[in-house]
Formats: C-alpha cells, sequence, structure tokens
C-alpha cells in the first residue's frame, strides 16, 4: 500500500490548490457584488439560487428580464456571480465597444473549458496566440466567395432532398417540426460542402450526432451554472461525467469517420485531389496542412469538429427561428415569397445562383430582424488578462465579460418596441441611426465569425426552396417554444407547423 501514498499525496495537494484558487478568486469577485449593478448576490454562492433547478428557456428568460429590469434603471452593464466565477454582460453596443475593440483582450471564457475535451484548440474555443492566428489564416480561404460559389450546387442539391422529406406533410395535412428537418439538412450541407462526403443524414430520423450534440451543450449549461460540478468527483458520482463522455465518443467517431472516407476517396482517386486552396473544400486544406506537418491529426480532427458544430447548429438554429417568424407573420412571408418568384420565377425547383442571391433585399432585412429577435448564439464569452474599464466600472482581471445579442438586440433605445418583428429597421437610414455594436449576429471584432458569409449563403438557399414550395402556418402560439440558454437557442418545443404547398 505504500506505493500509494504519493498518488494520495498528490492528489491532496491538487485538491488544496483548487481549493485556495477558489476561495481567492471568491474573495476578489465578492467585492464587486456591491460596485456592479446586478441582481442581490449571497456571500458566498452569488447569484446560483437564482438558477437553481430551473430548465435552460427559464434561464434564458431570467438572463432577459434581468438585461431590461436594469437597463429601465439606467445601467448600461449588470454582474452575476457564481460562487468563484464573476460574469459581467454589457447592455448596449456602445458598452461592449471596449471590449470587441481590443486588440489584447481576446481570450474566450471560463465556461468554454467544458467543450475542450471536444473542440481542443479549434479556432472556437483557442485562447488568442499564434496557434490561433496561424489556424485562423490557414481556414480563411475556404470562405473566399469564389470558393463559396462552389457550394452552392451542394446547396442545391440538399436542400431539395429537405423538400422532398417535407413534402408529405403537406399532402397529409399533418403538423411537422421544421426544426428536425432543417437540423439534418444544414448537417448533410455541412459534410457535402465543406468535408466533401455524403453522410445521407436527412434519411435518419434520429441521428446519433445530432442527439449527441444537442445533449453536450445541455451538459455544458448545467455545468456553468452549478458551482460544485467544477469539482471532478462530485461531476462524475452524479453520472454526469459518465453520460458526458458517450456523448463525446458518438461526436468523435462521426467526424473521425467523416476524415477517413475523405482520406479514403483521395487515396483511392475516387476523388480528384484539388492543388489550388482556392478550390478545395474546407478538409481537403486541413489534410494538406496535415502532410505539410502545419497540423497535426489532432489539430485536424479538433477543426473539423468545430466546424462541424458551428457550421450546422448554428444555421439550424437561424433559420428555424426565420420559418417561426414567417408562419406567425402570413403578410411578411407572402412579401418574401412574392420577392422571391420576381427573381427565381414561380418554379419551385429552380436553382438558385449567386446572382439571385444578390438582388435579394427585403428578404434580407426579414432574416436581419429574424436574427435580431432570436439570435442563434446568445452569448459568448471573453475572459479578462488585465482589468478593464466598462461603463465607469471598473472590471476585474480573470473576470468574464460577456457579449450577449440576446440582451443587446432587445435595447429598445437601440430598437424601439423590441418584440415587434419589423423588418424596416434594417433600411439603411433606420441603420445609420445606431451604434455599430447595437447589431452584432456574428460576433464583432477580431473574433467574429470565420464562416458567417457560407452560413448566410446556406440559410438564404435553404429558406427559398422551403417558401417557394410552401406556405407556413403555426400550429401553437408564438410563445408555445422559446429561445434557450445554450451554446445556441434552439426552440425549446421545435417549430410546429403546417405545410400548404404553394401552385
Amino acid at each position: 500500500m505504500a506505493f500509494l501514498i504519493p498518488a494520495l499525496v498528490t492528489l491532496l495537494l491538487i485538491i488544496v490548490a483548487t481549493l485556495w484558487k477558489k476561495i481567492s478568486n471568491l474573495q476578489k469577485f465578492r467585492k464587486c457584488d456591491d460596485t456592479i449593478p446586478g441582481p442581490p448576490a449571497h456571500p458566498i454562492f452569488g447569484n446560483v439560487s437564482a438558477f437553481s433547478g430551473k430548465n435552460t428557456a427559464e434561464i434564458y428568460e431570467i438572463f432577459r428580464k434581468t438585461a431590461d429590469e436594469f437597463r429601465s434603471k439606467g445601467k448600461n452593464v449588470i454582474r452575476y456571480r457564481f460562487l468563484d466565477k464573476l460574469y459581467v454582460w454589457p447592455l448596449t453596443g456602445k458598452a461592449l465597444s471596449k471590449v470587441l475593440e481590443s486588440t489584447t483582450e481576446l481570450n474566450k471564457g471560463d465556461d468554454y473549458r467544458f467543450y475542450y475535451p471536444w473542440f481542443g484548440g479549434g479556432v472556437l474555443v483557442e485562447g488568442f496566440g499564434e496557434r490561433w492566428r496561424t489556424h485562423r489564416k490557414l481556414l480563411t480561404p475556404t470562405f473566399h466567395f469564389a470558393k463559396l460559389e462552389g457550394y452552392l450546387e451542394v446547396f442545391n442539391e440538399e436542400s431539395k432532398i429537405m423538400i422532398e422529406c417535407l413534402d408529405k406533410y403537406a399532402e397529409s395535412g399533418k403538423t411537422v417540426d421544421m426544426f428536425e428537418y432543417i437540423k439534418r439538412c444544414a448537417l448533410d450541407v455541412i459534410c457535402g460542402a465543406a468535408m466533401g462526403t455524403k453522410v445521407n443524414a436527412q434519411y435518419y430520423h434520429e441521428h446519433p450526432y445530432v442527439k449527441a450534440v444537442e445533449g453536450f451543450n445541455t451538459l455544458a449549461i448545467q455545468h456553468a451554472l452549478n458551482p460544485l460540478y467544477e469539482f471532478d468527483f462530485i461531476y462524475w458520482a452524479v453520472g454526469l461525467k459518465k453520460q458526458k463522455d458517450e456523448y463525446l465518443h458518438t461526436m468523435k467517431k462521426f467526424t473521425g469517420d467523416v476524415i477517413a472516407e475523405r482520406q479514403a476517396a483521395i487515396a483511392s482517386g475516387e476523388v480528384e485531389r484539388e492543388t489550388s486552396k482556392r478550390k478545395m473544400n474546407f478538409l481537403d486544406i486541413l489534410l494538406s496542412s496535415g502532410e505539410a506537418n502545419i497540423l497535426s491529426d489532432e489539430d485536424i480532427r479538433q477543426e473539423v469538429d468545430t466546424f462541424m458544430f458551428a457550421g450546422h447548429d448554428t444555421t439550424t438554429t437561424s433559420l428555424s427561428w426565420m420559418c417561426w417568424n414567417m408562419a406567425h407573420h402570413p403578410d411578411i412571408q407572402q412579401k418574401v415569397y412574392e420577392e422571391l418568384v420576381s427573381i427565381f420565377g414561380e418554379d419551385p425547383n429552380t436553382e438558385v445562383t449567386t446572382e439571385g442571391l444578390s438582388k435579394l433585399e427585403y428578404t434580407e432585412r426579414v432574416l436581419k430582424e429574424s436574427k435580431r429577435q432570436t439570435i442563434p448564439v446568445p452569448a459568448l464569452q471573453r475572459k479578462l488578462i488585465n482589468d478593464m474599464e466598462i461603463d465607469g466600472y471598473t472590471i476585474p482581471s480573470g473576470a468574464n465579460v460577456a457579449i450577449a445579442p440576446m440582451v443587446l438586440h432587445k435595447n429598445a433605445e437601440a430598437f424601439p418596441d423590441p418584440d415587434k418583428f419589423d423588418p424596416d429597421r434594417f433600411l439603411p437610414d433606420e441603420i445609420a441611426k445606431r451604434y455599430a455594436y447595437d447589431y452584432i449576429p456574428f460576433s464583432a471584432g477580431l473574433r467574429n465569425c470565420i464562416g458567417q458569409k457560407f452560413a448566410q449563403m446556406n440559410e438564404k438557399v435553404m429558406l427559398i426552396y422551403i417558401l417557394k414550395n410552401f406556405r407556413l402556418e403555426p400550429m401553437a402560439g408564438f410563445n408555445a417554444t422559446k429561445p434557450v440558454f445554450e451554446a445556441v437557442a434552439r426552440p425549446s418545443h421545435g417549430i410546429p407547423v403546417k405545410l400548404i404547398r404553394r401552385n
């Protein structure tokens, strides 16, 4: 048994060091309970009790209502504390500007650590530095306009398959959850366009990867809001570590299979390997960089995991809420349809082109307003390296600053009557009245979304096929499904609609 003593001593030292760090942070951040506006906080647990036992849709609503409450009192910043972790939420674009324009405060927040076993050093969660810059520079050609135009073939093909899958609901008149069908189409798009592989997710109603992503995201927010889960032993004892590992295994196996399939296709000569980065897809650029020893096999897997998640989950969420908004605003839906017909013609199977997409005006405004109403990614985080003054308040180093479009986009000063759906908010004269960062659907600054043009084009193509084929009618009240506070604000109860075929 003597050989166990060094291990036990090491474990004890780790526990003591962890507790010491937590106590030090608690003492440091507890002072902010009195110096930064925010809801009443317990001396030790902070604001944990306000979120205890709440589901993620309720948590979203708490954050929204608290922001509105403090804005009504003239406050532009609020804070939350969960034991030894401090979160500061700027409530206006102007208050947030110092963070977004910083060239040094670019590290991701505490809660991204939960995603590290999945994404590792991918561009989504990697701390700012030479490695992040190298990876971002390497991936940028993937999203060049000329490359995006090449993706249109996949966008069109997979959108047509989605329409085939949905058509039975128009035939029967039964309610369909659009979220489920958009989600699988988006996954097929990302695999086909960016990875050069075909996974046929649209033909599988219970795709294991899709379910694992949803489960993992739910675990992430539960972990963030329960300080006790920071202790690995407790997380393991309640059975959540096992759940997390099962989800990770499913997700990593899926992306591993995608990579292996593409490698095999290239090696066998089944597909011709491009040599120009402008013509390579996302995965081929990564694989060629691996051969050149720029990226390791693990680097490649992490970037594929990152793009697979970010590329399908955000588009799914954004387009799902767009469909919900169209179903509940039939007059706006009709105007969008009329614009689509004027550009692409009445034939519902006419292929979408970049030339046609460039002519969209009203539809473009409607898409922007939908993202304002319900942003796909509700909040991001930066962890401060140094103290920073925001709107007159000193935010200490080590604090997490939220970049939260979910509250910025509901600021009544920037968007009067914020709960009203009004696409004309995005007319040029209206945009000119607002501060630059009042509307940031893809974040802003040096760490903005690298794939935003890909996502926007993909969403538009799918929307065009949906609305040219069907008229959407809601089968529940607007608030019957709510956004959840997770990595993406998916609808809590799906998007239940009735599909009526166009002529």
